[in-house]
């Protein structure tokens, strides 16, 4: 214990560049005592001891019991364990604070920047990892297969980790160069001005801070803002990083433009439908609420046309407005909304009635290989006359007209569905039915087909669609057939196929 207290003095002081003099004199002792105590003839007093831990920041049981050497070993290592913990928690902290005060081109040029990067250092990644995995493959393909495979993956496995790593690294790098290290000394600038600036008015702090930003040639802070702009014009950055931002900052304008003029003509719609509305006036309270909402919606389109012009042409945007702006049109809209619920809680919904149907009748020549196509499978209704033709009737809405199609290619077939193409007439009956408040149901369909011939004629046609179905039904298991042998003979094929692979590998083997 004696003999590791004397090692251990002599250890430190030499450690701490001091003499036995400078030490004798610094504890109030004689050189000839040091030499004494590192000779381990003489053994200080408890004081000396205590005033010996005090100077070489050690505990007793260390100085007098335990080799010092391992001792500072161990004290470096924890020392180097939080110092890396502490670096790393102070980077993550530096770059919140650094993205948080950054302003809005400067974060999405960064963020481009490090996605540039690590694609770079991605496809540099992948060349490496294919050059070097197939030349560790040829370096021991004289292992069996299954050991090759495990070998082979396992050092890809090792080498992508590696180039992962590597790859984090320089990123990280390039990241603290060539912004947090920049940030930083913004941060240490700027606390410099403040604390000289201190005892200083507001304008004589802007003032101080202007002059030092045109001093230094550099942009600290926007004005009238706490953002930090990142890369000044005068502040080094890649050409190539800077020149395909604006491609890339180019191309995103003018898709902007084109997003710009859709708003404008979806703007000059909504303008069209204020000035239609006021057809609408009698129905009360819906008319009040499509105002309101045609409102709203004009101005919040106009917002979004202002933002995208602005954006566009790198002009200022009135934040306050615009927020004010949007808010209070979408109050307005929501009101408008419920408005006009209200509002239609009165209109009376007619659907399917008979004042607004109306009867078309068609004629058609009577041939033995006549089909009547039930177009949407409406039923058909057979009623016997003496006509020795065809006669349809066909009950649609009276704002709807009927177009038949007969078709010779396969047998002579009468289809027949319904058109609402006349909008001019649509426009008008639903402007008329609104104002009565009444809510017309306006479709394409036809409520009944009824046709009128002879018994015989009623029978050839009935027969003709029985075997047009039957034709149908076979077709469908003729083709399932083709289908299912199909499904055969691909099945076949792929067996055959893992043979043929099967029987390659094995002579691989054999060879």
């Amino acid at each position: 214990m004696k003999n590791q207290f004397s090692e251990n003095l002599k250890k430190v002081r030499k450690e701490h560049n001091l003499s036995q003099e400078q030490l004798a004199d610094e504890l109030g002792v004689s050189r000839q005592a040091i030499s004494k105590w590192e000779s381990a003839i003489a053994y200080p007093e408890m004081d000396k001891i205590v005033a010996l831990c005090d100077k070489f920041n050690l505990n007793i049981d260390d100085l007098l019991h335990k080799d010092i050497k391992e001792v500072k070993g161990e004290e470096e290592s924890k020392k180097k364990l939080n110092n890396s913990f502490e670096d790393f928690l102070r980077f993550i902290t530096n770059t919140i604070n650094l993205f948080s005060n950054m302003n809005f081109k400067s974060k999405v040029k960064c963020i481009f920047e490090q996605l540039v990067i690590a694609f770079v250092l991605f496809l540099l990644s992948m060349i490496v990892l294919g050059v070097l995995g197939n030349l560790f493959g040829h370096f021991v393909e004289f292992l069996p297969n299954k050991a090759y495979y495990f070998v082979t993956n396992l050092c890809d496995s090792m080498l992508i980790v590696v180039l992962l790593l590597i790859s984090i690294i320089i990123m990280t790098h390039i990241f603290k160069t060539r912004y947090l290290d920049y940030y930083e000394r913004i941060e240490c600038e700027s606390d410099r001005i403040n604390t000289e600036s201190d005892n200083q008015s507001f304008d004589d702090k802007e003032k101080k801070k202007k002059e030092v930003v045109e001093k230094s040639n550099k942009i600290l802070f926007k004005r009238n803002e706490n953002k930090i702009i990142i890369r000044d014009p005068k502040h080094s950055e890649y050409k190539f990083m800077s020149t395909l931002f604006k491609i890339i900052l180019g191309v995103i304008k003018f898709f902007s433009l084109c997003l710009g003029l859709f708003v404008v003509f979806v703007l000059i719609f909504l303008f069209m439908s204020f000035v239609v509305s006021f057809l609408l006036y009698k129905t009360g309270l819906f008319f009040i609420g499509l105002l309101l909402t045609i409102l709203s919606s004009s101005v919040i389109t106009i917002i979004i046309l202002l933002l995208i012009l602005n954006f566009v042409f790198n002009r200022e945007n009135d934040r306050k407005k615009m927020i004010y702006g949007f808010i209070i049109s979408l109050i307005i809209f929501g009101i408008g909304c419920g408005t006009i619920f209200i509002g239609a809680l009165s209109f009376d919904v007619i659907e399917n009635n008979e004042l607004f149907l109306k009867n078309v009748v068609k004629e058609y020549e009577m041939k033995d290989d006549l089909l009547i196509y039930p177009y949407r499978d409406y039923e058909i209704e057979y009623v016997k006359s003496d006509n020795s033709n065809i006669k349809v009737e066909y009950s649609i809405s009276k704002y709807c007209e009927v177009d038949d199609h007969f078709s010779e290619n396969h047998g002579n077939t009468i289809m027949a569905w319904v058109y609402c193409e006349n909008p001019t007439k649509l426009v008008r009956e639903f402007i008329k039915n609104a104002n009565e408040k009444k809510i017309v149901s306006i479709n394409n369909k036809i409520e009944k087909i009824t046709v009128y011939t002879t018994e015989d004629n009623i029978d050839t046609l009935k027969n003709n669609w029985t075997n047009h179905l039957k034709e149908i039904e076979n077709d469908n298991e003729e083709r399932n057939s083709y289908e299912n042998r199909i499904n055969e003979l691909e099945k076949q094929n792929q067996e055959l196929n893992q043979k043929v692979y099967d029987l390659q590998k094995q002579l691989e083997n054999q060879h």
